[in-house]
């Protein structure tokens, strides 16, 4: 019974789940290559204001949004008032979100001179940008509770891509006024615009009703949260702050469009989680286990594949994102650490829910920030070496985090599953990262990595008609 309930469980991530993960990534992808023209048309100082503010976009993101992207789903399948409470919390979160960063704005004259007076307006609009993008990722949980795929993916595509577009356009339109500002200003609307959409999309057909007590419950499941997401983010923002540090803006530019480029198979297992968490919060308390082991070990052999793949990729999307004068070539090891960082966060997730499904997240307030800590200390100690290995600090963060969330899994009183499984598709992406590291990246000898690519595009396939065909098989 196990072994085919973690089959099925593979094939509802891997299968209809792909349709969450798609609808997620390909406007990132999308996005990577409207950076190409930004970076160009900003140059490397004028890009290193847009790494900084996206840094704040995002920590201020997670620190207002009270963590309840994180709750809203879980409210929606566990709570009693279910779909209906978790709409109440889209909408009350949201305002949540709104009269705080409203009241970060108004005090703004407050902030000299920790805030540089260049750094000003950038900062400004990535607080605003950051409190509509909050609403957006309060209606993707709920539209997850809902099954609603197609609107998923449409909310994904207007607020990753349209913002990035918007911005993009103001700084062609009109000629010679490019400046970070107004990349930031097309942000920010583009990420509006898609906050309503999201509101509509959500509260049309139904009501918001809580229970006596669930925004309460839900504050203290989603505040305890705050600290881990800063973290998590900050896992990739504080390298770029760490690069501006011991050299300079434009080197954290630099630093973070390897970082982009290098997490971007951890969007893959991050979108994936949009169908992998409601999965392994539905199965029955007696398969739980086995549901996580055998989706840990397929994710993880898909983020192995995929990580190796961008790794030994990684001269030619450099380019892609970079032109001549950020030196792209140089980073390429730097996205193959990366990438290998990528892999390990399989661990991390899956033990992250179980301790959800516990119901008991407090432990991740210490655990995660903890991690950073580590990352960021052999990122400071490689980093001052060389500017690439600043990018040590992403697997280091999360080798931390994968044995300090097994602990909390144990100490909390989660149930146990198979983490040896996720040993073998580990040993695959560094053997495949290590070669995207190491193997030339100009002239004919630089083909032989994409050979290597070919084959991790091979077994990925094959690991698609395993999980897909043999589950197919057995419901015949």
């Amino acid at each position: 019974m196990t072994v085919s309930a973690g089959a099925a469980a593979s094939r509802g991530v891997l299968g209809r789940g792909t349709i969450y993960t798609v609808g997620t990534v390909a406007p990132i992808l999308a996005n990577v290559a409207v950076l190409r023209a930004v970076t160009g048309l900003l140059g490397k100082p004028g890009y290193g204001v847009v790494a900084i503010a996206i840094v704040v976009f995002q920590v201020a993101m997670m620190a207002a949004s009270f963590g309840m992207p994180s709750v809203i789903t879980r409210q929606g399948i566990f709570a009693a008032s279910g779909v209906d409470g978790a709409r109440a919390l889209l909408v009350r979160g949201s305002m949540m979100t709104a009269g705080l960063v409203a009241t970060a704005l108004l005090t703004a004259p407050l902030w000299d001179p920790p805030v540089k007076e260049s750094l000003r307006g950038a900062v400004l609009l990535a607080l605003a940008a950051s409190a509509f993008f909050v609403v957006v990722e309060n209606s993707q949980a709920l539209l997850r509770v809902l099954d609603r795929p197609v609107a998923f993916i449409s909310l994904s595509l207007m607020a990753t891509l349209g913002g990035p577009l918007l911005g993009l356009a103001l700084l062609v339109v009109p000629p010679g006024h490019a400046s970070p500002e107004r990349y930031l200003s097309g942000l920010a609307v583009g990420y509006a615009a898609a906050a309503a959409v999201g509101l509509v999309m959500c509260l049309r057909g139904g009501r918001p009703r809580h229970d006596r007590g669930d925004t309460r419950a839900a504050l203290r499941m989603g505040l305890p949260v705050i600290p881990h997401l800063v973290a998590l983010y900050l896992a990739t923002g504080a390298l770029v702050l760490l690069a501006g540090h011991v050299y300079d803006i434009a080197a954290g530019g630099r630093i973070q469009l390897a970082l982009l480029v290098g997490s971007s198979p951890a969007v893959i297992t991050a979108a994936m989680n949009n169908s992998w968490a409601p999965i392994v919060y539905r199965a029955a308390e007696h398969e739980r286990s086995a549901v996580l082991a055998h989706t840990a070990r397929d994710i993880a052999t898909l983020a192995a594949l995929v990580s190796g793949g961008v790794a030994l990729l990684s001269p030619w999307l450099m380019r892609l994102v970079a032109d001549p004068g950020f030196a792209p070539l140089e980073l390429v090891p730097a996205v193959a650490i990366v990438a290998f960082g990528c892999v390990l966060s399989v661990a991390y997730l899956a033990n992250v829910h179980l301790v959800f499904a516990a119901g008991r997240p407090l432990g991740l307030s210490v655990i995660t920030p903890l991690s950073l800590l580590v990352g960021l200390a052999c990122a400071y100690l490689a980093g001052r070496q060389s500017l690439v290995l600043i990018a040590v600090g992403f697997p280091a963060t999360y080798a931390a985090l994968a044995v300090g969330t097994a602990w909390l899994r144990r100490h909390v009183g989660a149930m146990p599953w198979n983490e040896t499984a996720l040993l073998l598709p580990a040993g695959l992406g560094l053997v495949l990262c290590a070669l995207g590291a190491v193997l030339p990246t100009s002239g004919t000898a630089s083909l032989v990595r994409v050979s290597v690519a070919v084959l991790a595009g091979f077994g990925t396939l094959w690991l698609a008609r395993r999980v897909l065909g043999v589950s197919a098989a057995r419901r015949r």
